[in-house]
């Protein structure tokens, strides 16, 4: 082979390897295609190193990059801040309620005794009021007519009665018991009403009066009869 013929085989293999560097370098990003195709080109080409380039006023249309906002810092801390809004003045329209005044209750009054010790002995009479009847607590109405009364004794117990008439009506003996007992804190309990008469209970503690009050001609004629426990 003679020098002409190798000169263009060598063109020939020139030409191919340039065109396998092209299709190689079509199928590479555009940084790594660029590279390629330089060194293709120039066997003694070196890759230059990339550089980060700086945007110049020109490049942002003259508008100068925002520096990063930052929030403003605190003098104080979240404490502190609390501690100055708690020591502030404050106002209220609020009004409070009037606080209400002590009241002092006079001190109440002991209770007297319905039936003391001794206790008198058992007996009865007729028209008459027997001795030692508590007529402190079961007095007969004024100008009533006695029938008869009694009492009965044993230990600390005592039980008395007396039947008597009077012309008052049973609204009015009803009234008057009603009136006599209350102060001696003996409360009432329901009505028993019949057709001629009415019924009332009285009760304080272990003592008690029962009232039976009937409707006859000229008035009323009434029964009471009591229990009690006798004190020193």
């Amino acid at each position: 082979m003679n020098k002409r013929q190798l000169g263009l085989a060598a063109l020939g293999l020139t030409a191919l390897v340039a065109s396998a560097g092209v299709v190689v370098a079509q199928l590479l990003p555009p940084t790594d295609r660029f590279q390629s195709v330089a060194a293709s080109t120039s066997p003694t080409a070196q890759p230059t190193p990339e550089r980060s380039v700086t945007p110049t006023p020109a490049d942002t249309d003259g508008a100068t990059p925002d520096p990063v906002a930052e929030e403003p810092t605190d003098t104080g801390t979240d404490g502190e801040r609390w501690s100055e809004a708690d020591a502030a003045p404050r106002t209220s329209t609020e009004v409070l309620p009037e606080q209400p005044e002590s009241v002092s209750l006079p001190p109440s009054k002991p209770r007297t005794t319905l039936v003391s010790l001794p206790l008198p002995p058992t007996a009865s009479s007729t028209g008459t009021v027997v001795g030692g009847f508590p007529t402190d607590v079961m007095p007969g109405i004024p100008e009533s007519v006695i029938d008869n009364t009694s009492v009965a004794t044993e230990g600390d117990r005592m039980q008395a009665a007396l039947e008597a008439r009077t012309s008052l009506g049973t609204t009015d003996v009803l009234a008057f018991y009603r009136q006599h007992f209350a102060p001696l804190g003996l409360l009432e309990s329901p009505t028993t009403a019949a057709k001629r008469s009415t019924t009332l209970s009285f009760a304080r503690g272990d003592d008690s009066i029962t009232l039976a009050v009937t409707a006859v001609a000229g008035g009323s004629s009434y029964v009471l009869f009591g229990a009690f426990t006798a004190q020193d």
